[in-house]
């Protein structure tokens, strides 16, 4: 019930951090594909674990019984399907330091030079791209009122009678 709102709040809040110029927004949403949110989220990358791990975990971190953690594993999309659907894969079977490690790399990789089509699509992108065309219509604009001036002059060297056909030209162009 509250995942639209949840889904709407985060928006709002990458957005702000898209309009102060950060490069990478990390995301830590266990529920990702579940509220279809990854739509909107590139790189997706899932820190994997294999199941029987994730279990002792789970039950050491939360104090559970094994039972109750299956349950809480169960009740959501398994890690392999969201391994299956992620661009970047994690493995977090190590210590904590090999996760360190992994992030490290990932990160790196995650803020290399960006593609074409990722740079259009980065606030630097976006900004350029209303930069051009607001320079478009300015020299549209702008060229639009040289060629006037122009055919009138055009128009006006040709002698008098050629004045009507000069308002009858722009006429037909405006």
């Amino acid at each position: 019930l509250l995942a639209p709102y949840i889904s709407s709040g985060i928006f709002l809040e990458i957005l702000k951090l898209w309009l102060k110029g950060h490069k990478v927004i990390i995301l830590d949403i266990p529920l990702l594909f579940e509220a279809k949110m990854d739509k909107w989220t590139k790189p997706i990358v899932v820190v994997w674990v294999d199941p029987e791990t994730q279990l002792q975990r789970l039950m050491e971190r939360d104090n559970s019984t094994e039972e109750d953690a299956r349950n809480r594993i169960n009740a959501q999309m398994s890690l392999d399907l969201k391994k299956s659907q992620a661009d970047i894969v994690i493995d977090n079977t190590g210590s904590r330091q090999d996760l360190q490690e992994r992030f490290s790399e990932v990160l790196s990789q995650v803020k290399r030079p960006l593609t074409w089509t990722e740079f259009w699509l980065s606030r630097d992108g976006a900004l350029t791209a209303l930069l051009g065309v607001i320079i478009g219509l300015l020299s549209s604009h702008q060229a639009e009122e040289t060629s006037l001036i122009v055919v009138e002059k055009y128009f006006s060297s040709l002698g008098s009678i050629n004045l009507l056909a000069a308002d009858y030209f722009l006429g037909l162009i405006l």
